[in-house]
């Protein structure tokens, strides 16, 4: 697995072309996420790794009129795993709840 650093990186790099960006970070029974428009996502995700995540991919979001258009994308570590596309597109079915979460004022309270 790539660092942290690389991970958030490539959400940021990412997030240039779109509205908005998630690292989805899953535990066993839930999943969090670090958003490209928090304060310092390289924490956020930190924070959520030594608590036992895994990052496993992005969620892309971008505005189309007045809609939200989702994509997601594995980390490489985990492109060719066929529950990690599985996984990342069923989040996808909470694209309300997800961009909700995003403005929250301060993720880094787990």
């Amino acid at each position: 697995m790539r660092n942290t650093s690389d991970l958030v990186k490539e959400m940021l790099t990412e997030a240039k072309k779109s509205f908005l960006v998630a690292i989805a970070v899953g535990f066993p029974t839930e999943t969090k996420f670090v958003f490209s428009s928090g304060k310092v996502p390289l924490n956020d995700l930190n924070k959520l790794v030594r608590l036992g995540g895994s990052p496993i991919g992005l969620l892309r979001f971008d505005k189309e009129n007045a809609a939200i258009q989702g994509s997601y994308r594995p980390f490489l570590e985990y492109e060719t795993e066929s529950w990690a596309e599985k996984y990342l597109a069923g989040l996808l079915e909470n694209t309300q709840e997800i961009m909700l979460l995003s403005q929250q004022p301060d993720l880094t309270d787990y």
